[in-house]
């Protein structure tokens, strides 16, 4: 069975250095695949070894249109955990607002400290960006949403690029809000099924082989 994990780590192996994200929501930011691999490295260790996610768990993301919110997902996924877009009987909730157990300040370079005065148990990027660059716990089964197995994703991933018409090796733009699966899709699942790349952006995007 083909994963979002494996064919992640392929494009990694071969493409270390090309862009997979362009994010334009703050100015430009690009993220290569190694780039983007340490940031998940990081996030998974910390689910991992801090957050006490395990197979099972349950994680809500409410987050925006941000290559940090592709970063939880992702980990999420590769930490063996469901992401959930429901913050209700959640074990674990990131959000860019309280209340939440984890608080992202999403800003564009990933160098923003604790916010003063703000009511949560981690920050993000703060709480994250000492740990290990490298993944601690060996890699076990690969997580999902609560309704969706990792196998069932990597499916509805492909048939999304398939219907939005991006190929191998190009290039997506889009402005979906990762609050439904549709979002989730655009923003990373599909890109990363299908070994293309994405960009953020509302408007038209220099590149772009496909728009969702």
């Amino acid at each position: 069975m083909t994963t979002l994990r494996q064919t992640r780590s392929e494009a990694l192996r071969l493409h270390s250095g090309a862009p997979l994200i362009t994010d334009c929501t703050q100015g430009r930011v690009e993220l290569s695949h190694a780039t983007f691999d340490n940031w998940v490295n990081k996030t998974v260790n910390f689910l991992q070894m801090e957050a006490d996610v395990t197979p099972g768990t349950t994680v809500a993301l409410r987050l925006p249109l941000h290559w940090m919110t592709a970063v939880w997902w992702v980990s999420v996924w590769e930490a063996g955990a469901d992401a959930s877009f429901d913050a209700a009987g959640a074990d674990l909730v990131v959000a860019t607002d309280a209340p939440c157990d984890m608080l992202v300040v999403a800003d564009a370079l990933g160098m923003a400290p604790a916010p003063t005065g703000a009511s949560a148990q981690w920050f993000f990027p703060a709480d994250v960006r000492a740990m290990p660059d490298q993944r601690v716990l060996p890699p076990g089964d690969l997580g999902g949403l609560p309704d969706m197995s990792a196998g069932t994703l990597y499916t509805a991933a492909i048939e999304y690029a398939e219907s939005v018409g991006l190929l191998p090796g190009g290039r997506l733009n889009t402005s979906l809000r990762p609050d439904d699966l549709a979002g989730v899709l655009a923003a990373i699942a599909a890109p990363l099924a299908i070994g293309a790349s994405v960009v953020y952006s509302g408007a038209e995007a220099e590149g772009a082989t496909a728009n969702a």
